[in-house]
């Protein structure tokens, strides 16, 4: 079987993890493909409720905007230093939890400062690995 028809076998053990820990976002890639999982609140059934989109405010530019850690585990660099420039959404380090490596996204546009935990520490869910200063 390949990594996709091994990880779509598994989709609903990982979509009831997901929900469990309530983890709403999740990317998984190797050398033949990726994947990106998002979930959808869960609505009650006859509730009279509708699913809205979520808004979504733009990146906050604040002086120090925070990086948390997307999960408890290890934390590991992935050789960005400090002061390298990061748009929304760059992959600025990852955090192991068992055989997943997941990524830790930038939370806004500007300029990386240094790593407030060192390579191989163990980090709690929303820790703070960064912080991403406004350029200019």
């Amino acid at each position: 079987m390949t990594f996709l028809e091994d990880l779509l076998n598994d989709l609903p053990e990982l979509v009831e993890r997901m929900r469990r820990h309530d983890v709403r976002h999740a990317s998984l890639k190797n050398e033949t493909g990726a994947l990106a999982l998002t979930l959808a609140p869960v609505l009650a059934a006859n509730s009279g409720q509708t699913l809205q989109a979520p808004h979504v405010a733009p990146p906050a530019k604040a002086e120090g905007t925070p990086v948390p850690s997307s999960e408890m585990g290890v934390f590991r660099f992935c050789g960005l230093g400090e002061n390298h420039s990061v748009r929304f959404g760059e992959i600025v380090g990852f955090v192991e939890t068992g055989a997943l490596r997941l990524p830790v996204t930038a939370t806004a546009d500007g300029t990386l400062g240094p790593a407030l935990v060192g390579d191989g520490s163990v980090v709690g869910y929303h820790d703070v690995l960064f912080r991403i200063h406004p350029d200019g």
